[in-house]
């Protein structure tokens, strides 16, 4: 019983310094339940914001940069009157607009600030020459729908060149090694319909052909691995092919393809299409947007031969 009161006693002394240090407020929060999480629909609503507030920071900017001195009318579409804007005689070409970054700075009730960097090209009236491209932020204001910019646009540096970040892929492999062959193989009934894509994919890659062709022809250029013996060993391994396709018109750019590839009764297949090439770990740069990052500096590994066995064509 003496236990009990003096148990009691230090709960009623903790509550009472809780009380003098923060109010009742201190006292309720140690029974509140935690704030609810975000949801789908809060989620989908700031998505959708993001597109209204983006859409309306490139329609100004082109506007902006497009109009001559005379059309301040049109500015005020978007801005308030008060806005001391200088416009030239002569209109500029303001072409392919782009939304490239939204931030949401501010948000109170139901008023969102948003922070719009859109890109355009901006050149003089009939020029036929390339310009390069210009940044320009805009702050949005958004009010259950209403939108409204709260300044002129302001240039601004374009997104800086970002660092090289190592690859995985150490090893080059030959084109007689097996992870070549299937990858060859594979890439060609892909992009060129060569063949039964099936008859190199694993059973659940869920991988089928592009439809229609979009070549006639693909040309494996090279195969960089992680897999050091290119597939003589039993997997799985993950490569980088890259490959010359070609088409009717001639030779089209080259791409890349990240495959992870897994050794089934024997024989390698391909398990899937990967969304962004391997990466090293742990993560490093390997240069300021200019070095190489498919091997380690100062070495190089001679690829490795091995026969293959193409697996046998799979009835649908």
């Amino acid at each position: 019983m003496a236990a009990r009161r003096r148990r009691d006693n230090v709960l009623v002394a903790v509550l009472a310094v809780f009380a003098v240090l923060g109010g009742g407020h201190a006292i309720l929060s140690l029974f509140a339940s935690d704030p609810p999480g975000p949801s789908d629909d809060t989620t989908t609503t700031i998505v959708g914001h993001a597109e209204l507030a983006g859409s309306f920071a490139e329609q100004f900017v082109v506007t902006y940069l497009s109009a001559t001195a005379g059309q301040q009318e049109r500015i005020g579409e978007y801005v308030s009157a008060g806005q001391q804007s200088a416009l030239p005689s002569t209109a500029r070409q303001v072409s392919d607009p782009s939304v490239v970054y939204v931030s949401r700075e501010k948000s109170a009730g139901g008023l969102d600030v948003w922070a719009v960097t859109v890109s355009v090209r901006v050149g003089k009236a009939g020029a036929t020459t390339d310009e390069a491209r210009q940044f320009y932020r805009v702050a949005v204001s958004l009010t259950e729908g209403r939108l409204r910019a709260l300044s002129l646009p302001a240039l601004v540096q374009p997104p800086a060149r970002g660092p090289d970040l190592a690859l995985a892929y150490r090893s080059p492999c030959g084109t007689d090694t097996p992870l070549s062959q299937v990858a060859a193989g594979f890439l060609s009934a892909l992009l060129a319909g060569s063949g039964d894509v099936v008859r190199y994919t694993a059973q659940d890659a869920g991988i089928v052909a592009l439809q229609p062709a979009p070549f006639s022809n693909v040309e494996l250029v090279s195969i960089s691995s992680d897999d050091a013996s290119c597939g003589a060993g039993n997997g799985p391994a993950r490569i980088l092919a890259t490959v010359n396709p070609k088409s009717e018109s001639g030779t089209a750019a080259t791409l890349a393809y990240p495959l992870t590839m897994v050794r089934t009764s024997g024989q390698w297949q391909v398990r899937s299409i990967d969304s962004i090439p391997a990466l090293s770990n742990p993560l490093a740069i390997v240069g300021d947007g200019d070095a190489h990052s498919s091997g380690t500096p100062g070495t190089s590994t001679a690829p490795p031969t091995t026969s293959v066995q193409i697996p046998p064509a799979k009835q649908n």
